[in-house]
């Protein structure tokens, strides 16, 4: 056999072999995303829907060894405090049995959404909130005069609270602080609906840490740590049993 022949068999042989290998890792990643978002919907209990990206290549080849690597979760409407976020998870060294080394997280509400919650309306009722680029504000007219007026908030957070607390109010052109108001004539009982409001996250699936909150175009975003180990679901949250029974691993 001529070394040329030889080298045009050797050359067939390897890209048979990679486009073999390119297949089984497309056939197996196709399959680890399936799992994956099984698990999420079982974990968090997404109602539309659940998103898998898997980070790097042969990522699905990875699996067979028990290692996917970075994952991100995009899961949509997920119910809480009455109502819809939409989720998006960043999980660091996720392995086939579930277990990651922890990663991070968003919580994005819409501002419509946000606005048809008790915990929203409490903070100042008849007010719509929406965001000037930078802040979570609140829009409407003051009182009984009509004027219309931006509430500029300021949030913050503790591991499983949200505080929205008013802190200037732009009426006219003009920044006036809230705690100036009352002595305005007719603002009395305007100011007096500008209270801080704390609202109740709830239960959290276990590992997941409120760390912050910000305002985004396109709603609130509460922002959280995960704990190595990955997301797991409370006892007597929907589909917790099947998760506890296995339904949040990634492999079987």
């Amino acid at each position: 056999m001529s070394r040329r022949r030889r080298v045009v068999i050797t050359a067939l042989c390897l890209t048979a072999v990679l486009a073999a290998a390119g297949t089984a890792d497309v056939v197996v990643e196709h399959r680890v995303r399936g799992r994956v978002a099984e698990a999420a919907a079982c974990r968090l209990g997404a109602t539309r829907g659940v998103q898998v990206d898997l980070d790097g290549t042969l990522a699905g080849l990875r699996a067979l060894t028990g290692t996917i690597g970075t994952v991100h979760v995009g899961a949509d409407g997920v119910r809480r405090r009455g109502a819809d976020f939409d989720v998006d998870v960043y999980l660091r060294d996720v392995s086939t049995g579930g277990s990651s080394s922890g990663g991070t997280a968003t919580a994005t509400v819409g501002y419509a959404a946000l606005d048809r919650t008790a915990d929203a309306r409490g903070a100042a009722d008849g007010l719509k909130t929406g965001t000037d680029g930078t802040h979570l504000t609140l829009s409407g007219t003051a009182g009984g005069t009509g004027m219309p007026v931006t509430v500029v908030t300021k949030l913050t957070t503790t591991a499983h609270s949200l505080t929205i607390t008013p802190a200037t109010v732009r009426v006219l052109g003009r920044d006036l602080p809230v705690s100036t108001l009352s002595a305005l004539p007719g603002a009395g009982a305007f100011a007096d609906r500008l209270k801080p409001r704390t609202i109740d996250i709830g239960k959290l699936p276990d590992g997941a840490t409120l760390t912050g909150a910000h305002a985004a175009e396109d709603g609130l975003v509460l922002d959280f740590d995960v704990a190595a180990g990955g997301l797991k679901a409370r006892a007597g949250a929907s589909g917790s049993a099947a998760c506890g029974a296995g339904g949040g691993r990634i492999d079987g």
